[in-house]
């Protein structure tokens, strides 16, 4: 991938947005509203009934059950990962979200409606170089026969790799490969929606989840396919799959530089990936890319001493 693919300015959102609407497996109202900040900050979530604040970050991981939780202080902020997905992929890496209950809205199950919010809001850049995280070592996480790995890449941008393979005719195996940037997130895997399969509603329902889901915010797919009018991708599960985990990798709290892999995961094994980077800072480095003064020239990134901590 082309360095000229990744920003290499912090950026947060012009002005203020609000967005609301039900969450998925709750059903309960939520607002949200996503804040510009005036300097890198990261992301970070307000829960505003009780102040609490919680950055995006993989040590604050709960429950990964069908979502992606986040808690802090006895607050869990559930079902994160489509909002962040959307902004991993517009490249705002620095937001206060604002929101007065515990999850988030499903809106139509994909990234498509926060995506609009923010190009509503406009984008602008903060002062200061933006940082990545460079893979230099492959890391994998497993469970059984599924799997998650990162390895350095050729260029310096997020490249992806998903397979997905359900025992099931009307999603089979599936296979999607994406270079990342915000033209490629918006329209090739921002508008692809959440999936069940029909025969796990009543499981999920009787465990206190999917209590908000209907088919105009998730594909159901039956044993003749899918009960929705239309696909909007004949390989919609697998776009989703990796919709989400952008979204996971947002916990990383910078943007990554490597190539992911993954085959048959989910959530778990995305944080668990993010996890495991953090935990091993010799193999990453930090790195900036400088911002071209001469279009006819293409700078190389500009790399930073490898040391613990955050992201």
């Amino acid at each position: 991938m082309s360095i000229w693919n990744r920003n290499p300015r912090p950026q947060t959102l012009a002005v203020p947005v609000s967005v609301k609407g039900n969450g998925l497996h709750s059903n309960l109202p939520c607002t949200v509203r996503l804040v510009p900040v005036d300097r890198a900050t990261g992301l970070i979530f307000r829960h505003l009934p009780s102040g609490t604040e919680i950055p995006v970050n993989a040590e604050y991981a709960g429950d990964l059950t069908r979502a992606t939780t986040l808690v802090k202080a006895g607050i869990r902020l559930q079902t994160v990962e489509h909002l962040l997905s959307a902004l991993v992929g517009l490249e705002v890496d620095h937001l206060l979200i604002e929101l007065d209950a515990e999850e988030l809205p499903i809106l139509d199950g994909s990234a498509e409606p926060w995506v609009s919010a923010i190009l509503q809001a406009g984008v602008q850049t903060l002062a200061g170089q933006r940082r990545f995280i460079q893979i230099n070592q492959p890391l994998e996480v497993h469970q059984d026969d599924k799997w998650v790995r990162v390895s350095p890449s050729n260029g310096f941008g997020l490249r992806i790799r998903y397979t997905i393979d359900f025992d099931h005719p009307a999603i089979g195996r599936q296979s999607r490969e994406i270079s990342l940037t915000p033209d490629k997130y918006r329209r090739d895997i921002g508008t692809a929606r959440t999936f069940c399969l029909e025969e796990e509603i009543d499981f999920m329902r009787a465990r206190g989840l999917a209590l908000g889901g209907s088919l105009e915010n998730a594909l159901v797919f039956g044993p003749e396919g899918p009960l929705n009018e239309v696909l909007r991708f004949e390989d919609e599960a697998v776009r989703h799959k990796m919709l989400d985990l952008i979204g996971d990798l947002a916990l990383l709290g910078a943007p990554l530089v490597g190539l992911v892999e993954a085959h048959a995961a989910g959530h778990a094994l995305h944080v668990a990936l993010a996890k495991a980077i953090l935990d091993k800072p010799q193999a990453w480095t930090w790195a900036e890319l400088p911002e071209a003064n001469d279009s006819r020239k293409r700078p190389e990134p500009r790399f930073s001493p490898v040391f613990a901590g955050t992201a």
